[in-house]
Formats: C-alpha cells, sequence, structure tokens
C-alpha cells in the first residue's frame, strides 16, 4: 500500500527534515498581535518574543479546523493510498480530535494515532512510523507498535522563565514573581499525555545537571534507546546533553528548534529531550 505520513506542526520538524523523513506536516495556528499565523510558516519564536517583550498581547494557539484536515487529506489520497497521521497528545489539544473527524470523511483510507508526545518527542514516532511504513508494515501494526511504545517514552524539558505561564494565567503572578526572583528554573514533562512539573533547580547550572541525570536515568532503564534534542534558544545547553548522550553511547535521532506555538506556552530560552526505545516489541515481533 501506498502511504504517507502525516503529522502536526507540534513536532517542530522543519521542511527540511519532514521532507528528509518523507511525511508531511499540518501546521496550527498562532492568534497573535491581530493576526492569525501559521506554525513554523509565517511567525518564528525570535519574533515573538520580540513583539511580547515590545508590548503585545499573549498569543492565542489553535489546532487546524476539521475543514483544513479535510482539504490536507483529500491532496494527499490524490497520490497516495492511504495516510498515516501521528498526533499531539489528544490530552493537550483538539488537533487529535479535529483529525479524527476529518478521517471519517474518508473510511478506510486515514488512521489516526494519538502520541501523547509533543516536540521531539512526537517527531520521533512519526519518522518511526514512516520507517515501517516504507518497510512494508500494515498500518494496523504500525499503530500497535506506537501504542505500545507511549508507556517507555520520556520527555523533560526545563523553562527559563515563569513570566509566560503568569501571562498566559497558568500560575500567579506572586508564584512567578518568587520563582523570578530566585532565579528558579522550572523542569516539566510528559505522562501520559499530561504536562505535569517533575523538579525545579536553582539557576542554569544546576538545571542543566538536573536534566543531565535525568537523561542518564533514561538510559540506565532503558539501554537500548536513542535521544532527540529540541530548544528555542538554548544552543548551549542542548550541546551539553548531546555530549552526554554520546557518552551514554545513545543513540541521537535529531534536534529541533521549537516553533511559535510551544514557545508561546513555554517562552524563551527553553531545551529538552525526548528519549524512547530504539525498537519497541508488539507480538513478539520488533519494531
Amino acid at each position: 500500500m501506498n502511504s504517507i505520513v502525516l503529522t502536526d506542526s507540534t513536532s517542530d520538524l522543519e521542511a527540511g527534515q519532514a521532507d528528509a523523513i518523507g511525511l508531511r506536516v499540518i501546521p496550527l495556528t498562532v492568534h497573535f498581535d491581530g493576526h492569525d499565523w501559521l506554525d513554523h510558516q509565517e511567525l518564528g519564536s525570535d519574533e515573538l518574543f520580540r513583539r511580547v517583550d515590545a508590548g503585545a498581547g499573549m498569543p492565542i494557539t489553535a489546532p487546524p479546523s476539521v475543514q483544513a484536515y479535510r482539504d490536507t487529506l483529500d491532496d494527499l489520497l490524490r497520490t497516495h493510498d492511504h495516510v498515516f497521521a501521528v498526533h499531539l497528545s489528544s490530552r493537550l489539544s483538539d488537533t487529535y480530535a479535529h483529525a479524527t473527524e476529518a478521517a471519517r470523511s474518508f473510511p478506510g483510507r486515514v488512521t489516526v494515532h494519538d502520541s501523547w508526545q509533543s516536540a521531539a518527542g512526537l517527531a520521533l514516532q512519526a519518522e518511526r512510523a514512516a520507517r515501517l511504513l516504507r518497510d512494508g508494515v500494515p498500518a494496523a501494526q504500525v499503530a500497535a507498535a506506537l501504542t505500545a511504545l507511549r508507556p517507555y517514552a520520556t520527555t523533560r524539558m526545563c523553562l527559563n522563565t515563569l513570566s509566560y505561564l503568569q501571562r498566559s494565567g497558568r500560575i500567579g503572578g506572586a508564584a512567578a514573581l518568587v520563582g523570578g526572583l530566585l532565579n528558579m528554573k522550572p523542569i516539566i514533562g510528559l505522562r501520559d499525555g499530561r504536562v505535569e512539573p517533575f523538579t525545579r533547580a536553582l539557576g542554569t547550572r544546576r538545571a542543566l545537571n538536573s536534566m543531565t541525570e535525568q537523561l542518564r536515568a533514561c538510559a540506565r532503564e532503558l539501554p537500548h534507546g536513542r535521544v532527540a534534542f529540541f530548544h528555542n534558544g538554548a544552543p548551549d545547553s542542548v550541546e551539553a546533553l548531546r555530549f552526554e548522550a554520546r557518552r551514554l553511547g545513545v543513540q541521537e535521532s535529531m534536534t529541533l528548534g521549537l516553533g511559535t506555538v510551544l514557545s508561546a506556552h513555554g517562552g524563551p530560552g527553553v531545551f529538552g529531550f525526548s528519549f524512547e526505545p530504539a525498537k519497541v516489541w508488539q507480538n513478539f515481533r520488533a519494531y
């Protein structure tokens, strides 16, 4: 079957990276400064931060509409027999729900998978799906393999500032003020598709040390794993994590730049990693 993978822009795959993998990306939207901007296409995270610092209101993010999905699927199915859609966690966004609704217009020709991930974790699953489909693995088996993988995938990210969480109303002003005065760096992650706080560190150096130790823990628990990194203005921290991954013998897959959607929630200076098994077993077969 001639299949293609579709993912969304919170995978943070740039056009060249998506082309190299052999998949398509549908963008989410950022409502900001009086305009609607397509993630990764019309507004970069650096420009977003510049405008917020200059007094623009906080951005609001939105999933692709159901009709946008239908149009994208219709276009892809003109040249492919089947679309395998891998999307941002349904517990973070309506992106998966809109994809599922749109797929009903093409019965039997679209598989929609909830990754329970975002950023590099989503990109890794989309890349695996594309590779397995190219190898001739049926879509149903690919979906089963990705579902079996989900509980073993780990994503951790360090926030450089609490101001964006405060401005968006996700934490109170007093908490943001205290955290800023203490130079506190929250480290958050995904568990069962939901964002949860894991720890916090005082200052950039301790935050990097904590992230490095969490990467080591992943390597101990899954010695045959692979990792991808992401950031939006913290290249030195990512390079330090990449050095540790090489020292640990972990397979490195890619490094991604966060787009405007995820940057709108985390603010500038975010860095992190996603770690997953290099192979996953489903019904006694490795994928």
